[in-house]
């Protein structure tokens, strides 16, 4: 998660808000990998996840209280460390609105 959130201040807004992958040309992915200290394999990694991710949570409601728990499958809440891991997973990457972006929920 480190290395993700390392590589992900590497990034514009606009590619932190976008939810179309031709915004990440090869320049791009060049410039996130040095800026993170990373290899451009590993930047390709966490696009890709991205995509696993941003595929697997399509259509799902995040709950106006932020309770998570209803809405991630329990083997998954179980490998991100339960309630505990979760609810410091949602601090790092800050509130379930701002989430939206990260899912294609805000594009600009």
């Amino acid at each position: 998660m480190k290395r993700y959130m390392t590589m992900m201040d590497s990034m514009t807004d606009k590619e932190l808000d976008s939810s179309n992958p031709k915004v990440f040309s090869e320049s791009r992915i060049m410039r996130i990998a040095r800026g993170s200290g990373r290899f451009v394999r590993e930047v390709m990694e966490m696009l890709e996840e991205y995509k696993r991710i941003a595929k697997t949570m399509k259509g799902i409601k995040i709950p106006k209280n932020g309770d998570m728990s209803k809405v991630i499958p329990p083997q998954m809440l179980k490998q991100i460390g339960g309630m505990g891991g979760l609810q410091s997973l949602m601090k790092q990457m800050g509130s379930a609105k701002d989430m939206m972006g990260m899912f294609g929920g805000r594009d600009k």
